[in-house]
């Protein structure tokens, strides 16, 4: 049987457990049995109310005969556990990959450690025959409709990666700090007091961050280090404040273009890539395959976005980087600059991407703890609607418009890597999200893909549920009648056989 998430191949497991449980203390307390007493005495005094005393007698014994049939085959369908099910027979088979299901157990996952047999009540539990059956119906259907989704890169989870990624190395934090006293800031200071241009094949940005490649065809390549650097040899030709006969250091100070790019570290790692190492690596690969495919840059480009959006977190770190990029700026323009830097920093703090990380994170999660609410609580449902089969029909409904989440956030999923793409076509610009003056077009993005998964499956259920009462009512409707039926004939016999017999008796 197919399930949506690994947690719910546990959850599932639990559910039913309790769900066996709740039955058996109705069971043995009585408890299970008073619907039948309840439908007796129904059906014993309704007809006594309103008709004669032998034509009541034969509308009750055909109405008990009706819903005794009615009821015991609930029971014996839906209410009575008698498969069995247990996590090794529940898989997850996730959409746009080629490996094989996942069962329970090997997931991969902590659940594997947390919800054990023992946590879980036991090895198995027992399901009804009609809720396997409408559980394994419904889990073919999703999957079905999920694979025929298109396959799209989770955008936005990549952007939250990306965008929340931190130098989490306190030594490198501390060498990136020093790359930017030693290399970018004169660097940057030169540039700014002399006025200098860009040439025509750089962006115009390509100076406000520290890999900028302007600055490392120019001042960085004879730029220092103002202290050793682990990793990067002596060189008696570079750095000449060491006498050879008197001392040689361990480690050497490299240029500025040498750090950067790792030219004479032993192992050929520079502060470029030590900082990429810092990025989740899957992610990372995404975000470049994907932005690649979608904007035409290379993936270095990409990679450097990447690593300026990393760098930009530190900002307050690295003593002062904007103050720095506004070295030359009027003081009114500074003002200007620091409300605008406020009203952005107030939009980032505003914005729904977290939100919608967490969102999308804690949809299956809330998914599976609900499913599971129903299946180890339907005992009592059951007993309090009286083994009714319309209410059989509306649980299922139920069962079936929540289960069918899954797809509605699939295509949610598919909308909003789309929606991004098309309304907002530079998500990517990660570092400039503050500046970019689109406000209105990420709240529009963000309102409509939060609707998507949080209204439409409310929606979605509450229509179904009013369709599963219509079609469960209609049932019902049909067992009355034929009980009415039966009591009308019963009523009709009885009137002409009182008839015959006036007749004989005269």
């Amino acid at each position: 049987m197919n399930v949506s998430s690994y947690l719910e191949i546990y959850l599932t497991q639990f559910g039913w457990s309790l769900y066996g449980l709740l039955w058996d203390i109705l069971v043995q307390t009585g408890l299970a049995y008073l619907p039948f007493i309840a439908m007796l005495l129904r059906n014993i005094a309704e007809p006594i109310k309103s008709q004669e005393a032998k034509d009541a007698s034969s509308t009750s014994l055909r109405r008990i005969e009706i819903d005794i049939i009615s009821m015991f085959t609930v029971i014996v369908l839906a209410v009575q556990p008698i498969l069995t099910i247990q996590t090794t027979g529940l898989s997850v088979s996730k959409a746009c990959t080629n490996g094989p299901a996942v069962t329970g157990g090997n997931t991969g996952t902590t659940y594997d450690s947390t919800f054990t047999q023992a946590a879980l009540g036991g090895v198995s539990a027992k399901i009804p025959i009609w809720w396997y059956g409408v559980l394994a119906v419904t889990g073919g259907i999703n999957d079905a409709a999920i694979v025929g989704i298109p396959c799209s890169a989770d955008l936005r989870l990549t952007r939250f990666k990306i965008s929340n990624a931190r130098i989490k190395d306190p030594q490198l934090r501390q060498q990136a700090r020093l790359f930017f006293n030693d290399c970018y800031a004169p660097a940057m200071a030169a540039f700014l007091d002399n006025a200098q241009s860009l040439p025509n094949n750089l962006a115009q940005d390509d100076v406000y961050w520290l890999g900028s490649t302007f600055m490392l065809n120019g001042v960085y390549q004879t730029l220092r280090a103002s202290s050793n650097i682990p990793g990067f040899s002596y060189d008696k030709n570079r750095d000449l404040e060491y006498n050879p006969a008197v001392y040689i250091p361990k480690d050497g100070k490299p240029t500025c273009a040498q750090w950067w790019s790792g030219q004479g570290h032993v192992n050929s790692i520079g502060l470029r890539e030590a900082l990429v190492g810092q990025i989740d690596g899957s992610y990372l690969t995404d975000f470049k395959t994907t932005v690649a495919a979608l904007s035409g840059k290379s993936k270095q480009a990409v990679e450097d976005i990447a690593l300026k959006t990393l760098i930009a977190r530190e900002e307050g770190y690295f003593n002062g980087l904007r103050d720095l990029n506004r070295y030359n700026e009027s003081s009114m323009a500074n003002v200007g600059n620091s409300v605008a830097a406020t009203l952005g920093s107030l939009i980032e703090a505003l914005s729904f991407y977290p939100a919608m990380y967490m969102m999308k994170a804690a949809a299956p999660v809330i998914q599976a703890a609900i499913l599971m609410l129903i299946y180890g609580l339907m005992p009592f449902y059951f007993l309090f609607s009286s083994y009714d089969i319309g209410k059989v029909v509306f649980m299922s409904i139920i069962l079936f418009s929540v289960k069918f989440w899954s797809v509605l956030w699939a295509i949610a999923h598919w909308l909003d890597n789309h929606l991004l793409t098309a309304i907002q076509p530079g998500w990517f610009q990660l570092q400039d999200a503050a500046s970019q003056n689109n406000l209105v077009v990420t709240m529009v993005v963000d309102f409509v893909i939060a609707g998507l998964f949080v209204v439409l499956p409310l929606f979605w259920s509450g229509v179904l549920g009013w369709a599963g009462h219509r079609v469960g009512s209609e049932m019902v409707s049909s067992v009355n009648r034929m009980r009415d039926n039966a009591g009308a004939a019963g009523m009709a016999g009885g009137s002409t056989a009182l008839k015959a017999g006036g007749k004989i008796i005269k």
